[in-house]
């Protein structure tokens, strides 16, 4: 695959970003609970993006950004913007739980275009462009071929997030009554599109993600021959969080949308 010099800095810009993370993995300073609903910040994820930031800024000096440790956000627009969640998975980062990634994906025209997910603890690094497939470490991924939710491995998360517990448990609930399979739950919205993608997982949903929690990842399933949609089977809103998420394989995904709306 022929990369794109956006595909190329974003990789570039991710690694600069996971070399600071692994400085402060197990030596950090500074962890701040934002809210409930967001989490907390350590000082890697503020010098994550910071880094990314600049990388992409010396390539592309007019670059906009939609990322996660900024207080504002601009507002959305057909302009083409970067976004970015420089360490997602921070409370797993912040106990010592090797589960954490950073993710920049690029929209153009509000349609996500480029994805990269690295994941610094083992130098796993994904990434894909539209319309020219999904790679791992520079071979071509795919997702699975499971074509039953019973024999699947899902990841549906139980958050902690205020007034959003109870949607999740909701949604356990509906797939327990039905075929539900084999769960994990690791804690990182962009390993979790990165992991359906490459055919370790096959299924994730969630009510409230983020943009930068999926924008990359959407790109990188999607060329990988996954489906994401609502929890109607429609497309998503890339730029709400206040949505369920329904990500897998493809194979499984109407039998999941069909057990979530009875």
């Amino acid at each position: 695959m022929k990369k794109s010099k956006e595909l190329l800095v974003a990789i570039i810009a991710a690694k600069a970003a996971g070399k600071i993370i692994m400085k402060h993995y197990g030596n950090l300073q500074y962890v701040r609970i934002k809210s409930a609903r967001l989490g907390v910040v350590t000082e890697a994820d503020i010098l994550a993006q910071k880094k990314i930031k600049s990388v992409i800024k010396k390539n592309f000096p007019n670059a906009l950004f939609l990322a996660e440790e900024d207080k504002k956000h601009p507002k959305v627009s057909d302009t083409a913007i970067w976004v970015v969640d420089p360490l997602d998975g921070t409370k797993n980062f912040s106990r010592g739980i090797k589960s954490f990634a950073v993710s920049i994906g690029l929209v153009k025209r509000k349609k996500a275009v480029l994805g990269v997910i690295f994941d610094p603890s083992i130098n796993d690094i994904f990434y894909a462009e539209k319309g020219k497939g999904a790679f791992l470490n520079g071979k071509r991924i795919h997702v699975s071929t499971v074509g039953k939710m019973e024999e699947a491995v899902f990841d549906v998360p139980v958050s902690i997030r205020a007034g959003m517990r109870k949607r999740h448990f909701a949604v356990l609930k509906k797939l327990v009554a039905g075929k539900l399979g084999v769960l994990r739950i690791i804690g990182a919205a962009s390993l979790r599109l990165a992991f359906i993608s490459a055919g370790r997982f096959d299924a994730w949903i969630e009510y409230g993600p983020f943009p930068w929690d999926f924008a990359a990842g959407s790109v990188i399933l999607k060329e990988a021959g996954g489906k994401i949609t609502n929890d109607k089977g429609k497309q998503l809103d890339l730029f709400s969080h206040k949505q369920t998420i329904v990500a897998s394989n493809g194979k499984i995904h109407s039998q999941i949308i069909k057990e979530l709306n009875k």
